[in-house]
């Protein structure tokens, strides 16, 4: 089983941008594609997701998130794969920095953007009558740095943007 896996921060198309968190898988080998059984949970692992004989195709990578499977991640959700037996093989989990009130490198406690000031919104410079989306938090307003997604309420429970998953 040769899987790498990884959390990045994207800009979510479905949401005009808004800044998202997606789990990459990567089967990393060279000739054979791979079939085996998926499972996304959340920490308490109540209603877990499960993909059953995915197949992942030599050198590609998959991506689970919001755009592509419907899929809201949070602190402490995780990604595993299974063997037969439905015991966890390989487990890649969320785990983010939480700073203390004050202890953001990059907004010192403000909670806000320091690209945008909190606006969510820039001018670009000669452009005085138009303003666009801000790239750095995708228009929330937020400190990307030290926003940490926290999931109320296990994956029953109505979560933010997307409601979950399908």
């Amino acid at each position: 089983m040769s899987f790498k896996g990884k959390f990045e921060l994207i800009s979510s198309k479905r949401f005009l941008g808004i800044k998202m968190y997606s789990f990459v898988l990567k089967c990393t080998n060279w000739f054979q594609s791979e079939t085996v059984d998926c499972m996304i949970s959340d920490e308490a692992g109540i209603t877990p997701i499960y993909f059953r004989n995915q197949t992942f195709k030599a050198g590609r990578s998959y991506r689970f998130d919001l755009d592509t499977e419907n899929i809201t991640w949070y602190q402490h959700d995780y990604f595993a794969i299974l063997n037969k037996k439905g015991e966890i093989v390989k487990k890649w989990q969320l785990n983010l920095p939480e700073y203390g009130p004050g202890e953001c490198p990059e907004c010192h406690g403000t909670e806000k953007c320091k690209h945008c000031n909190g606006a969510g919104y820039v001018w670009p410079k000669g452009q005085v009558e138009r303003f666009k989306k801000c790239e750095v938090c995708g228009g929330t307003g937020m400190c990307q740095r030290c926003f940490v997604p926290h999931r109320k309420g296990g994956f029953s429970a109505p979560t933010g943007i997307g409601n979950g998953f399908k």
